[in-house]
């Protein structure tokens, strides 16, 4: 069996589950829209990042881990999962429910989301240790989706590994920091990156006070990548006004950690996955 190069620490959701609905507009309190497209499909922020990583397709093995419920939908992510090469054998299945995510999305391509952890909120930093430990990947990403706890146990343990540190810190929460300073890189977006710094301007310098390294995207204005030696721009194709975006953050932070894995530097492998988010809102890889 290869070696993991990169493992994902993250959710599994049913985007049918994670349903997603298209409207005109956003309805107010007691009122109705109408809605034009209804979609089913495998979700969650630590499946959409193991596959986008899986899907690099130059040969890194990538596992995740996490939990799913005993339920129809946690057979079909699983299932999912593998069918793009993602090593499974350490996804958990435990309680009745797998993890739902609601994704609205408006006319102008904006998209609003309620998570329902559901059997993510099982998944547990002794869980994820024993299978960091058996897996000892060269790389380990992992958000904000799962336990803040669950987080600081795997920027524990990748530190004292000497493995490196990929965190996505989304949802924002607020976290030690040790966690942000071990994070090699801390991949944001802008929103992200405000609550962490602390500024509305020169986000990399504040946030290499923080992490190692960081990598901040910006939608159309491209993506700044920060480490100690220097900081660079990314400019990325603008996605037409409409599209739907749902998902390319994970895409490109998956990418990311795989291009990192195969020893990148971080801003060639950055302009790589920016390339690869943006192909991936044309043809919507997830499954």
């Amino acid at each position: 069996m290869r070696p993991t190069r990169v493992a994902v620490v993250g959710t599994l959701n049913m985007d049918v589950l994670d349903v997603v609905v298209t409207v005109d507009g956003q309805p107010g309190a007691e009122e109705m829209v109408l809605g034009s497209v209804v979609r089913e499909r495998c979700g969650g922020k630590g499946a959409n990042q193991a596959i986008a990583a899986a899907s690099v397709g130059d040969g890194t093995s990538v596992a995740l881990i996490g939990t799913v419920g005993r339920d129809i939908a946690g057979a079909s992510m699983l299932a999912n999962a593998k069918s793009f090469g993602v090593d499974v054998t350490y996804v958990g299945i435990d309680g009745d429910t797998s993890g739902r995510t609601l994704v609205e999305v408006d006319a102008s391509g904006d998209n609003r989301i309620v998570f329902v952890p559901g059997a993510n909120a099982l998944l547990s930093c002794t869980s994820v240790v024993t299978a960091l430990e058996a897996l000892d990947p060269a790389v380990v990403l992992t958000q904000l989706e799962s336990s803040r706890a669950v987080a600081e146990s795997v920027a524990d343990w990748s530190a004292a590994r000497g493995r490196r540190f990929v965190l996505n810190p989304s949802p924002v929460a607020p976290l030690p920091a040790r966690v942000l300073s071990l994070a090699d890189p801390l991949v944001v977006n802008e929103h992200e990156a405000q609550a962490y710094a602390d500024t509305d301007s020169d986000f990399a310098t504040a946030l290499l006070r923080l992490s190692t390294s960081a990598v901040i995207t910006m939608g159309a204005r491209g993506v700044i990548v920060a480490t100690g030696d220097r900081t660079s721009s990314i400019a990325v194709t603008p996605v037409p006004e409409g599209v739907e975006t749902t998902g390319a953050g994970d895409y490109f932070a998956g990418v990311l950690a795989a291009r990192i894995a195969s020893g990148a530097d971080l801003h060639d492998a950055a302009a790589h996955a920016a390339d690869s988010a943006t192909a991936f809102i044309a043809d919507r890889h997830f499954g």
